[in-house]
């Protein structure tokens, strides 16, 4: 009788003890008054970074209602507005629009989310270099509930999204403290790129070896190369087009119009 007891009080204590570990971020709280344009943060040990200085509409909360299989109904959604990565980047590797939070090990993960427009879009759950789990979904109506375990060591855990998703709600156990890495907090390159007439010019770049990418405004690679000091591309046909750099200084994307 009393070992029984004495595993009931064990039992009734280990429950309690997973209760007070669980971490969660409700962005239908009054604690989550952001608006559009943060700068890179940690808030309640979930670290929230928009990238370069050109995302300016990264972590909007705004009124939006969602009601999920489990019960729980959200009052606001807190929006991703993009991709983690460029269209010049790779899906393992966030560079913006990303959250992310700092366990001890082993952790249950889970994500109240919906897609941000129509077609499949991918949410992705990593270590910064590598995916951990991913969930590709096609409805932006209904709302889904994504949960992942994580077995391993004390790490970042990182959630971003192919496109735009927006978040209502996480939780994660064993949350350590979140520390914002040097990466994090880059500011954009310095470099400068405009045209004129049917050309691009490239100058005043940071560092000796950059990427330069233009591209057309569906998407078509134009033209690429690595260049060292001040460039100019020729491009044959008017149009708007959007102009890549990426170097060890960081990444610039700008809008160019050929008339």
């Amino acid at each position: 009788m009393k070992k029984s007891l004495l595993f009931l009080a064990f039992a009734v204590v280990a429950t309690v003890e997973n209760v007070k570990a669980q971490t969660t971020w409700d962005f239908s709280s009054a604690a989550w008054p952001i608006v559009s344009g943060e700068t890179a943060k940690v808030k309640n040990n979930l670290a929230l970074v928009p990238g370069p200085e050109t995302v300016v509409n990264f972590a909007q909360v705004e009124s939006n209602s969602a009601t999920f299989t489990d019960g729980y109904t959200a009052t606001k959604r807190f929006k991703l507005n993009g991709g983690g990565f460029t269209s010049t980047g790779v899906n393992t590797t966030p560079t913006q629009r990303y959250v992310y939070f700092k366990t001890n090990g082993n952790s249950s993960i889970s994500v109240w989310y919906k897609n941000g427009g129509s077609g499949d879009r991918t949410l992705y759950i990593g270590t910064g270099t590598a995916i951990l789990a991913s969930k590709t979904y096609s409805n932006s109506t209904d709302a889904i509930i994504y949960t992942y375990d994580y077995v391993g060591p004390a790490r970042d855990i990182y959630i971003y999204g192919d496109q735009s998703l927006n978040l209502y709600k996480i939780t994660a156990t064993n949350v350590g403290t979140t520390v914002l890495g040097v990466n994090d907090v880059k500011k954009d390159m310095k470099a400068k790129v405009y045209s004129s007439g049917n050309k691009v010019y490239v100058s005043d770049l940071d560092s000796k070896n950059t990427q330069v990418s233009i591209f057309s405004a569906n998407g078509t690679l134009i033209k690429s190369a690595n260049v060292s000091a001040d460039a100019n591309f020729e491009v044959n046909s008017k149009g708007l087009y959007f102009v890549n750099l990426k170097s060890d200084a960081g990444e610039k994307s700008v809008k160019v119009l050929l008339q």
